[in-house]
């Protein structure tokens, strides 16, 4: 049985052509055929295959069959904050990832971004789980608005280390997954995207938020 290149290439990141064509099974011709295919998701530097976008890859495998479980297995919540600030940011918004906050209370926000023009913040969080049940993106909700409320309660001492918080007069919960999700809101400031729907999300979030009856949480 032949094994998915692009398989290999999201669990080791970094292959030459001769060990992907020997891994595979497939010529050099085929793998070089591939590559230039995914050049926005790959980067050749001489003989090396290196990844640039983990998650579109992860998306191309899960859209040609391969087991969601599988490919969460190759890929992380890290990879999934890369490219939700990569893509918030070419919407304009401000973005710091890994927000993490130990005093008075300790909590973590994934990413965090801000619109300048309108104050409007997203806190998104990042889940690269291969099964989105119902339950488990209840708890997630649940979990994530508690994190909005430390950070709503605390926003002054949250400033004072990252900034951009000062900028943002309301938030907006959203929680980001692999595959889509059975769910659309909870409670009613957190919202389930997909990674493959966040640009689109973005583009049209003001239709959307009104759409699920959205209200982001006030934060002045």
């Amino acid at each position: 049985m032949l094994v998915n290149p692009l398989e290999l290439l999201l669990k080791y990141r970094v292959l030459t052509f001769e060990e992907l064509s020997r891994l595979t099974g497939r010529t050099r011709g085929v793998i070089e055929e591939m590559v230039n295919e995914l050049r926005g998701d790959l980067i050749v530097e001489g003989d090396l295959v290196k990844v640039r976008n983990p998650v579109n890859l992860a998306l191309r495998l899960v859209e040609s069959g391969v087991s969601p479980t599988r490919v969460s297995d190759l890929i992380s919540w890290r990879d999934f904050e890369e490219l939700a600030c990569e893509v918030m940011s070419r919407y304009s918004y401000e973005v710091v990832g890994n927000m993490l906050v130990t005093k008075p209370v300790r909590f973590q926000i994934d990413v965090f971004g801000v619109d300048g023009a309108s104050g409007r913040a997203l806190a998104v969080d990042c889940k690269h789980w291969s099964k989105t049940t119902r339950v488990g993106l209840e708890d997630a909700g649940r979990k994530h608005l508690e994190r909005i409320g430390k950070l709503r309660k605390y926003k002054s001492t949250v400033a004072a280390k990252y900034p951009i918080v000062r900028k943002a007069r309301e938030v907006v919960g959203v929680i980001l997954t692999l595959t889509k999700p059975p769910l659309r809101t909870a409670s009613s400031s957190i919202v389930f995207v997909s990674i493959s729907e966040f640009n689109l999300f973005l583009r049209e979030i003001e239709v959307v938020l009104e759409e699920l009856g959205v209200k982001p949480v006030n934060l002045q």
